[in-house]
């Protein structure tokens, strides 16, 4: 009798928990897994001889066309893939959080419904103690993916051009400020205007993996005739998928941190250099500054730290945090 009543008390409250985890977990796992379509001003170099640089802005487009443009143009690129080693990030599940939040969506319902039919006491505490597990993982998957709204660690998202860093930085050495040179200098790291590719690509019109497929994107782009070496079609801007997103009222610059801080590539977008596809490698949370900024020593040779000063223990080095690392308008509007 007092499981009976147990029951007819509980099931609504177990029910309603669900219905709420899927209900989140359904919003959430939309938001953090649509695609970022947001186009990016490219320049387009004009001959050498001289001219204006065209610079285009290119829109914001539909996720929905963008979404069967990418999946088109990864069905006839079989080398563009994510590598093995990168797959396996992001919340929860290494990111594959869809098909097990579902088997234990199933798995919970049916259990529940054995658990109240059953009358033997050990099928029902056999039961139950299903759905409690089976819970436990819907409520585990509904927390990484609460946690990860905003974010987008293990975003890969397929360009229109095929660049893979681990051919150009590791195999032929070319340092990263070649192409963004931006990155000591201004807040944003920079993309390469075409005339950057050209300047290797005007020779080399071949590659090893992709043949001439890639690279003569590069040429269409331009407007450029690599046989009369003339740019005699008008050019386009790229529409290059912007990769390591932050939210709008955040404030991050490249500058401050690779310039002043010495703070290497890799410690906030990972290996890249071994990436055939760019992935979101961190998952560049807010716990994810404040530990850097904790940690993280202050180079002191600078001039202006001459006449800063510092309220620290003897012996106590300067860090990131004593000169505002986190307070809350150092990165945030």
């Amino acid at each position: 009798m007092k499981d009976a009543l147990f029951l007819r008390s509980s099931w609504r409250k177990w029910v309603l928990l669900l219905v709420v985890s899927m209900l989140f977990h359904v919003s959430s796992y939309a938001y953090t897994s649509a695609p970022d379509v947001t186009g990016t001003t490219v320049t387009v170099a004009p001959p050498a001889e001289g001219g204006k640089a065209v610079t285009k802005k290119v829109k914001k487009a539909k996720h929905n066309k963008a979404q069967s443009k990418a999946s088109e143009t990864a069905e006839s690129r079989p080398y563009d893939k994510i590598d093995p080693e990168f797959r396996g990030i992001g919340p929860g599940f290494g990111g594959m959080n869809k098909v097990p939040f579902w088997i234990s969506v199933i798995v919970f319902l049916v259990s529940f419904v054995l658990m109240i039919k059953f009358k033997k006491k050990t099928l029902k505490w056999a039961m139950a103690l299903v759905s409690l597990i089976a819970f436990g993982v819907i409520s585990y998957i509904t927390y990484w993916e609460a946690r990860a709204l905003g974010r987008q660690q293990g975003y890969a998202p397929v360009q229109p051009i095929w660049f893979s860093h681990k051919v150009h930085v590791t195999q032929n050495k070319i340092d990263c400020e070649y192409c963004h040179v931006d990155v000591r200098e201004s807040r944003h790291a920079g993309i390469p205007s075409l005339n950057v590719c050209l300047n290797c690509h005007n020779t080399v019109k071949k590659g090893k993996i992709s043949g001439t497929k890639e690279i003569s994107k590069i040429y269409d782009y331009l407007g450029y005739n690599p046989n009369t070496q003339k740019f005699d079609k008008p050019g386009k801007p790229i529409q290059w998928i912007k990769v390591h997103n932050l939210p709008d009222h955040v404030y991050f610059n490249h500058a401050q941190h690779v310039q002043v801080g010495k703070v290497d590539c890799e410690e906030c977008h990972g290996p890249v250099e071994k990436m055939n596809r760019v992935v979101e490698y961190k998952e560049l949370s807010m716990k994810f500054c404040l530990d850097c900024h904790r940690e993280r020593n202050i180079i002191t040779d600078n001039q202006y730290y001459a006449l800063y000063k510092f309220h620290l223990n003897p012996g106590e080095k300067p860090k990131v945090k004593d000169i505002g690392g986190q307070d809350c308008s150092s990165c945030h509007y």
